[in-house]
């Protein structure tokens, strides 16, 4: 045991470490010390991940090519908001020359949804961070150090439609953590009354599915109504059970464009939900969630919530790719936004 700087593993040789685990504080939410010069914990958001470029940096030095680095972190809230810290590190460790392989959530189970929480989740309409991330970084082999992930591929094209909602399924009481377990055969409908329920009156919202389209890509021409409470895009095209190739550079210029176009048609202090799901390319993980953050930065929408949604009953697998295991991608997500 050595206590010391993550930022400075001078005393550690290139490519000496075979795994990396670490758990950094998040920024400025629980102080680890008392103001000790170099904690972590004392630093907002940007001079916290300023600082983090650094640990990334060692961490690539010291690690073997080929080995894994994995990283605890959460996700912080601010006015009612989401800040999507993690995807923030990720793209920290990325840009130090990381590739990922893996993006596991870890569920906490010490979140209280009842009583006090639950109604005030319900009155302040926000939900309980309930996840953590945990990416696993590898760091490139010498014959994989110029290969750069390319999101945009040969695929079939997109339909993007509307879609009337017609379910049976009632509901007493709306989800109040970040983490939704449904049970497989009910988890769309369940779903779709909790975003609607949460996010509207019930009646003013529109539904929009993005979904895969034989023919040539179809360019965008819904036209949303006028003050909307809501409007629920749902993506069936990155369903593992479509069974057909998708383009996501394909997927992410459409999303872009469709919020957009749906951007006058949303009151102030409307919603915007997005169903998304991530996707693996080879040996590499397309952390599609994170690229949504990432891309949509525009000034009328504001990041409220991201919801991690598991199937209750789905089962742990391994998919074979080449010479190494693989996770299977058993959750999705639910990008919530909320209209300026």
């Amino acid at each position: 045991l050595r206590v010391g700087d993550a930022r400075n593993l001078s005393w550690l040789g290139a490519n000496s470490i075979d795994l990396i685990c670490t758990h950094p504080p998040y920024a400025n939410i629980i102080q680890y010390t008392d103001n000790k010069e170099g904690d972590l914990s004392f630093l907002d958001v940007e001079e916290f991940l300023n600082e983090m470029a650094a640990v990334a940096a060692e961490n690539f030095r010291v690690l073997k090519p080929g080995r894994q680095c994995a990283v605890l972190i959460g996700d912080m809230r601010r006015k009612k908001h989401v800040i999507p810290l993690a995807f923030k590190l990720i793209n920290v460790y990325l840009e130090a020359g990381f590739r990922l392989r893996e993006l596991i959530i870890k569920r906490q189970h010490n979140c209280k949804t009842t009583g006090f929480w639950y109604e005030s989740s319900i009155k302040n309409n926000f939900l309980l961070l309930a996840h953590e991330y945990l990416p696993v970084f590898e760091k490139p082999t010498e014959n994989q150090a110029g290969r750069i992930l390319k999101v945009q591929e040969e695929a079939t094209g997109l339909a993007i439609s509307q879609e009337r909602l017609e379910s049976t399924i009632k509901i007493n009481k709306l989800e109040t953590t970040t983490v939704w377990l449904f049970p497989g055969d009910k988890k769309e409908e369940l779903t779709d009354k909790n975003i609607i329920k949460r996010y509207s009156s019930g009646d003013n919202f529109e539904i929009i599915k993005i979904d895969s389209s034989d023919n040539e890509s179809q360019a965008i021409k819904l036209k949303a109504k006028k003050d909307l409470e809501l409007v629920w895009v749902k993506s069936p095209v990155l369903s593992p059970s479509n069974g057909k190739r998708v383009n996501p550079q394909d997927y992410l210029e459409r999303l872009q464009s469709l919020s957009y176009e749906i951007q006058p048609g949303v009151r102030l202090g409307g919603y915007l939900a997005i169903e998304t799901r991530d996707l693996r390319k080879r040996e590499q993980l397309i952390p599609m969630a994170k690229l949504i953050v990432d891309l949509l930065q525009d000034e009328a929408w504001w990041l409220k919530e991201i919801i991690v949604e598991i199937e209750a009953d789905g089962q742990k697998k391994f998919v074979q790719g080449g010479n190494q295991d693989f996770l299977d991608i058993m959750h999705s997500y639910i990008l919530v936004y909320e209209r300026k």
